[in-house]
């Protein structure tokens, strides 16, 4: 029997890393789970639809500060770096609390050189008997290899490529 938390890491350029998070989030709390959510770059002000997703055992944070280094990047690096590592001190106050901990976009945080992929990385090895699902592109070769589960969504085709923007209640 496995004593320790899974590790599962959705990766990849395709859309669905965070969806299937929540999916696994919801499933976890209908089976009686207590569950974690920590995003590194969504904000808090920002009119995500989950965000109205009041479930008795889910706890969110939106600790982030927009999309890094990209058209719309409004905060400084330096607000960035604060924001991804009060992500990371969020995330060690579930360990233990929670069956289930979401780390939302961590990948590009360890990606993007907010976060320390050895921070991460003693993070996972301190999770007990936590399950934690890591999402984000370009996950860490170390990472992978040390996941129990790893998923890479593939972009074939976005409606993004032909000038359509983000959906609400598909995308966000």
């Amino acid at each position: 029997m496995n004593t320790k938390g899974l590790v599962y890491v959705f990766t990849g350029n395709g859309k669905g890393k965070t969806s299937v998070a929540l999916g696994v989030a919801v499933r976890a709390v209908c089976a009686g789970k207590k569950v974690g959510w920590v995003s590194w770059y969504k904000e808090e002000r920002w009119p995500i639809s989950e965000k109205k997703l009041k479930l008795k055992n889910l706890k969110m944070y939106w600790l982030g500060k927009g999309f890094y280094k990209l058209p719309t990047d409004h905060a400084s690096p330096q607000k960035h770096r604060e924001a991804a590592l009060a992500g990371l001190a969020q995330a060690k106050k579930f360990l233990g609390k929670v069956d289930v901990l979401i780390l939302d976009e961590v990948n590009n945080a360890v990606h993007d050189k907010l976060i320390n992929l050895s921070a991460l990385i003693n993070l996972i090895s301190k999770r007990g008997k936590t399950h934690l699902i890591l999402t984000g592109r370009g996950a860490a070769r170390r990472l992978l290899a040390g996941a129990d589960l790893v998923t890479e969504m593939k972009k074939i085709k976005h409606p993004f490529d032909k000038g359509i923007k983000a959906v609400k209640g598909l995308d966000y």
